[in-house]
């Protein structure tokens, strides 16, 4: 083989194999973000960077399709008429520069699904990448199980005050959506094939051990459709499973309650100061009647309703749906959740349980927050949004 030929074959190697290697590269990044603010660096947000180059490659190579391109200029001139009229104490270029991340984190996830959409993968190729995904998922659990072994704060989802490690994930948010999308299709694929598989197992275990009530609250609306799916509830074990462990709590409610106040101190001392409501919303209900009577009172005029009034290190609730109203407004949000229905949502809308897991997924966030300006989350919904497009070419 010639050296011409040797490097052409490295060259077709290297392409056919870009997709895996971003997700390694995003995942990798993920990673190297977490342990270089963990231990103090000043600046530590390396995925940001990778993630602007594979934006910049994108539209050097005018991947986006001409519809995409136009709703999404939509969007920007939206955000920035939005900027001219929101009333703080800022120039309208700090406005902007303030808030521009923020409007590239809600826009990232279509120039990803616009990537993957230009590369007409086969069945084949989209198998791999769920190998990988679920690979990178495995090495992630490992880094879990060691983490919750030997209480190392690094692998840690929060602070000493709360249970929860997410490995080598970054952020709660992050790694409670990455494995929400894996819980989606590893259920899926049990009601199909009506197997378990090592990969089931591993992504609850993960789901439960990250810690996070979004995760928590998704799982148990899984169940709930599980439990009706498969008619549990005319199960005698069921009831006796229940029983079993209802008299088991109450003998070992004193060490279960210590175990729940040593792991969960955060959550019992919200509790104990403002209510159930507030503990279990993580504040946001009080921040809610904060961020609305800013954004109404103070900052925004009548256009405001409208197109939106994004100034996110101020008018910002962590509850997704409300957080999307304020950056874009009724138009805005119309906007932009048509277009992430066409590019991502309408890909799971073929089977029962993929819309029941939409809806879960959809009043998780509600609560949880920071969904669809998740950028990090982008390549895996789209992975498995592609999974799913060509599952439903096979029915």
């Amino acid at each position: 083989m010639t050296h011409t030929s040797r490097l052409k074959s490295y060259s077709n190697i290297l392409r056919d194999n870009v997709p895996t290697i971003i997700l390694a590269v995003f995942f990798l990044t993920e990673f190297l973000t977490k342990f270089l603010e963990y231990y103090g660096f000043e600046y530590h947000r390396i995925g940001v960077v990778f993630k602007v180059l594979f934006v910049i490659i994108i539209l050097l190579n005018r991947v986006l399709p001409k519809s995409m391109f136009w709703q999404l200029s939509l969007l920007c001139v939206l955000f920035v008429i939005s900027q001219v009229f929101i009333d703080y104490d800022l120039s309208f270029y700090e406005g902007v520069s303030k808030n521009v991340l923020y409007l590239s984190k809600y826009l990232f996830i279509f120039v990803v699904a616009a990537y993957f959409r230009s590369l007409k993968m086969n069945s084949a190729e989209i198998d791999h990448l769920i190998n990988v995904v679920f690979f990178l998922l495995w090495v992630n659990f490992v880094v879990i199980l060691i983490g919750t072994l030997f209480n190392i704060g690094l692998f840690a989802t929060y602070g000493p005050n709360r249970f929860g490690y997410n490995g080598l994930i970054h952020i709660n948010s992050h790694s409670s959506y990455i494995y929400i999308f894996a819980l989606i299709y590893v259920v899926y694929n049990y009601i199909k094939t009506k197997k378990y598989s090592a990969n089931f197992w591993m992504i609850v275990l993960s789901a439960l051990l990250i810690g996070t009530k979004t995760s928590y609250l998704f799982c148990g609306l899984v169940a709930v459709y599980l439990w009706f799916y498969y008619r549990i509830y005319k199960s005698l074990a069921f009831y006796s499973l229940a029983i079993l462990l209802l008299f088991s709590g109450f003998i070992f409610q004193e060490k279960l309650m210590s175990l729940f106040t040593t792991h969960y101190s955060a959550f019992v001392m919200l509790y104990n100061d403002s209510g159930i409501i507030t503990a279990l919303a993580s504040r946001r209900n009080l921040i809610l009647g904060e961020t609305l009577a800013l954004a109404f009172q103070e900052y925004w005029v009548w256009i405001n309703y409208m197109i939106g009034g994004g100034f996110f290190n101020e008018i910002r609730t962590e509850m997704a749906f409300v957080d999307l109203y304020l950056f874009w407004g009724v138009l805005g949000m119309f906007a932009y959740l048509k277009l992430y229905y066409n590019y991502v949502i309408k890909a799971f809308m073929f089977h029962p349980f993929l819309r029941y897991a939409i809806f879960s997924l959809f009043i998780a966030c509600f609560f949880g927050g920071n969904f669809f300006t998740n950028a990090v989350i982008a390549i895996y919904i789209v992975v498995f949004a592609n999974f799913f497009i060509l599952e439903k070419k096979k029915l």
